[in-house]
């Protein structure tokens, strides 16, 4: 399916290193990477903010986040990067079915994630998106050596 105006776009994210742990969200295309950000905030249970980046890029990748030189960057609208996730709507974006970006959740603890896109829906009238509509896995903590304090 081709997107047309509102599209819904159905991504899985998973944790780059505990694949085993994803979301299934759910979000029209005239919502931003900003609001994308906020339902994977909501569905890991996070409970602070931190900077955020998306990355779209045909190179492979490695470990370290500067690693994407080249890599089209959109971050929160107080980051440092050129393109803005609170001005950019998913529909904009170079995205295919099938086709994959990351996501960098704070910039320190590094907490990465590889996003898919599933597919490409029409809306329903009903539904208010963001919508988390499938989840695998319970959340890491968030700050897992403060666990112990």
């Amino acid at each position: 399916m081709i997107a047309s105006i509102n599209s819904v776009f159905v991504f899985k994210v998973a944790l780059k290193y505990q694949k085993r742990i994803w979301r299934k969200i759910a979000i029209r295309g005239d919502q931003s990477l900003a609001t994308l950000h906020d339902a994977i905030f909501v569905a890991f249970d996070r409970d602070d903010d931190h900077l955020y980046s998306f990355y779209f890029s045909s190179k492979p990748t490695s470990t370290s986040r500067n690693r994407l030189d080249g890599a089209l960057r959109y971050g929160c609208p107080y980051s440092e990067t050129d393109d803005r996730a609170d001005t950019t709507r998913i529909d904009s974006l170079p995205l295919k079915p099938k086709g994959q970006f990351e996501y960098l959740f704070d910039y320190g603890d590094e907490w990465w994630h590889e996003i898919t896109l599933e597919e490409i829906q029409p809306p329903q009238n009903e539904i208010k998106y963001p919508l988390i509509i499938e989840s695998r896995g319970d959340s890491p903590t968030q700050y897992p050596d403060d666990e112990d304090a």
